[in-house]
């Protein structure tokens, strides 16, 4: 997931110089993606563990 936020924020600021309605929000989806993945947001669901039950 950091690899894709990467590269759209990467795209976003080179479609800003050609076409800027267009990086603008590939920017800010990759600005997003970067986040969460910084929060944490879906680890423990990539790493497969399971909730223990009690």
């Amino acid at each position: 997931m950091i690899g894709v936020g990467i590269a759209l924020v990467v795209l976003g600021i080179l479609f800003l110089f050609i076409i800027p309605w267009v990086g603008i929000p590939v920017g800010i989806v990759g600005l997003i993606l970067a986040v969460l993945w910084f929060v944490g947001f879906g680890r423990s669901a990539a790493r497969g563990e399971r909730p223990t039950q009690r």
